[in-house]
This record gives structure tokens, C-alpha cells and sequence, in this order.
């Protein structure tokens, strides 16, 4: 049997990153998946026009990532991530797969960091085509921050239930055999599967919609399933691919 965690967007919430990583001590998976948004939300285009403002929030950014990658490492456990929207693309620190693969517990897993097609001026965008043309290796579990469009996992509610996702993304989710994990809309945590894949949003630990809850895969004689725990609510809801 293979478990890993996986943690939603923290965006430096790192009071919610501390519980979920002493849950993730107590199951001792094979490995964190972290599904972006790191870094707290200080980057935006619009700070560009200022280079001593750009400078500074940067640095702050920069900092916080460094804040959650430490407490990672704290664990001595095996990690690995993609960046989320917010997230710098080439940010430094270790475990970053986005646009590469790795292997934990015997699952291959390749990650796509970045949100699309939307422009809000944040710092890692792409359009459709873009993630079309991406060369992934065959893996396991796709790692990616946006979730499949037209599903419960990329609704926003307060926008009318409109569905913000990729098509991207899910064309890929529909070819694939296996996991797909995500974040980005953090209130539409939960589970759907697409073909044979099992598609996975386990919310965000920061604002908007901030809660400490955390998400596990798991591979095991009986197939392929995710689970969610509300740690706040003390709550678990279970998910198994067909």
C-alpha cells in the first residue's frame, strides 16, 4: 500500500501548515504532495511599475516560501511541488516538479504549476495551448494547482457557481489512469472522477476560505482511493476511483 498526503494552497498560513503537518506525522505517509500557492500573496503586475515596491514584496514573498519549504524539511519526509499562480515561477527550493517528474512510494508523479486561462496579472499564468504541448513522462499522479473545468472542484460560488478551470487540464485528467490532484478554488474541495481518473481538490490552508484540513491518496489491493480530513470540524469524507 502506497499513502501520500497532500497539502492545499497554505499561502503562509503557517498556524494551519503546523496542524496539518502533525496529522501527516501521525498517518507517516510515503511522501507530501503540495498543490502551490506556497508563498504569501504579494506579487501582482501591478507592483512592477514601482521596482523598490516590486523589490521588497518580492523579498517578502520569497521569505514566506522559504518559511513553509523549512517546515517541510522539518519533517523528514520525502516532498515534492508545483507553483501555484501566485508563486514565482522559477521560485527556489527543493522539490519543485513543475514540468518534471518524481517517485514516491512506487507512484510516478509529474506536476504542472501555474493557472490558466485567465489573466489577473499574477505571476504564473499560461494559456490553453500551452499545457497542450506540454511533454509529460507517464506517471501515477498528476500534480497540477488548477483543477479540471466543468467539475465541482473549479466552481467559485460567490461568482454565480462559475466554473473557472482549464480545459487543459481536464483533457489531460480524461486521458489519464490514476490520480489527478489539485487546489487553486479553495472552497470546492472534494473528489469527481474523469474516465478513469480520480480528480482531487483538497482546498486551501490560507485566505480566502482558509481551514486546516488535509488530503491523503492511497494505492492499495483494493484500487485507488482519496480521503479528506477537516481537522477543524473533525470530519472525514472518502472518495474511491471506479
Amino acid at each position: 500500500m502506497t499513502t501520500l498526503a497532500v497539502i492545499g494552497d497554505v499561502h503562509a498560513n503557517i498556524d494551519n501548515l503546523d496542524r496539518v503537518l502533525k496529522r501527516i506525522d501521525a498517518v507517516n505517509p510515503d511522501g507530501i504532495l503540495l498543490v502551490g500557492d506556497l508563498g504569501a500573496n504579494t506579487l501582482h503586475s501591478r507592483w512592477k511599475r514601482d521596482r523598490q515596491q516590486w523589490n521588497q514584496r518580492r523579498q517578502t514573498y520569497l521569505l514566506s516560501v522559504e518559511t513553509v519549504l523549512s517546515r517541510l524539511r522539518s519533517t523528514n519526509r520525502t516532498f515534492a511541488w508545483v507553483p501555484g499562480n501566485h508563486d514565482l515561477p522559477d521560485v527556489p527550493g527543493g522539490g519543485n516538479i513543475d514540468r518534471k517528474s518524481t517517485t514516491m512510494g512506487g507512484l510516478r508523479i509529474s506536476g504542472i504549476g501555474g493557472a490558466g486561462p485567465d489573466r489577473f496579472g499574477f505571476p504564473y499564468e499560461w494559456d490553453e495551448d500551452q499545457i497542450r504541448a506540454l511533454t509529460l513522462p507517464h506517471c501515477d499522479v498528476l500534480l497540477s494547482h488548477t483543477p479540471p473545468i466543468n467539475t465541482p472542484l473549479d466552481e467559485v460560488p460567490h461568482a454565480g457557481n462559475k466554473h473557472v478551470g482549464s480545459e487543459a487540464i481536464r483533457e489531460r485528467a480524461e486521458a489519464h489512469e490514476g490520480f489527478l490532484v489539485c487546489g487553486h478554488i479553495h472552497e470546492s474541495f472534494g473528489a469527481v472522477q474523469l474516465g478513469d481518473c480520480l480528480c482531487f481538490n483538497v482546498g486551501g490552508l490560507g485566505k480566502p476560505y482558509a481551514k486546516a484540513q488535509v488530503g491523503f491518496i492511497r494505492r492499495d489491493e483494493d484500487g485507488d482511493s482519496a480521503i479528506l480530513e477537516d481537522l477543524e470540524a473533525g470530519t472525514i469524507q472518502r472518495w474511491r476511483r471506479e
